[in-house]
C-alpha cells in the first residue's frame, strides 16, 4: 500500500536511479555516500533484508564505519510539498544497529527562508531490527 502513495519509494531500482525514482537526492555537501543494498553488502554490518513484506530487499545505506566523528549524510527531497495544517505525514524505516560509528538520525523541515527545523531525531538503536 505505502509504496503506490505519491512520494513513495522502495529502492528496487539500478544503481543510481533512486534519485530520479524515489524523488531524492544526495546532499552534494555531505560526508557519505549512499548507495543500494539487499543485504548483501561485504564487510559492513548492514540488514539481511529491507522492512517490507514479499519480493522487496533493497534499501538505501550509508556505512558509517569509515566516517569520523561530525561528518554527516544527507538526502533532499526533489520535490516542494506545500505546507499543511497538521495533515503531513513521513513515514520512514530506519536500521541504525551495531557500529559505534553510528550517531544521530535527524529529520528536518526547511522553511520558506531556507531555515531548518528539527522535526525528529533518533540515537543508535540498541535492537537488530527495523
Amino acid at each position: 500500500y505505502y509504496t503506490s502513495i505519491p512520494g513513495s519509494c522502495n529502492f528496487e531500482t539500478q544503481d543510481q536511479e533512486w534519485t530520479t525514482v524515489c524523488g531524492l537526492t544526495q546532499d552534494t555537501t555531505d560526508d557519505f555516500d549512499w548507495n543500494i543494498s539487499n543485504g548483501a553488502v561485504t564487510g559492513q554490518t548492514v540488514p539481511h533484508t529491507d522492512h517490507t513484506p514479499g519480493k522487496g530487499q533493497s534499501f538505501l545505506y550509508v556505512n558509517s564505519s569509515t566516517q569520523r566523528e561530525g561528518n554527516r549524510a544527507r538526502i533532499i527531497t526533489t520535490k516542494f510539498f506545500p505546507a499543511s495544517l497538521g495533515v503531513c505525514r513521513v513515514r520512514f524505516w530506519f536500521w541504525m544497529f551495531a557500529s559505534r560509528h553510528t550517531g544521530l538520525l535527524k529529520v528536518y523541515t526547511v522553511e520558506e527562508h531556507g531555515t531548518d527545523i528539527l522535526m525528529w531525531s533518533s540515537s543508535r538503536n540498541e535492537e537488530n531490527k527495523w
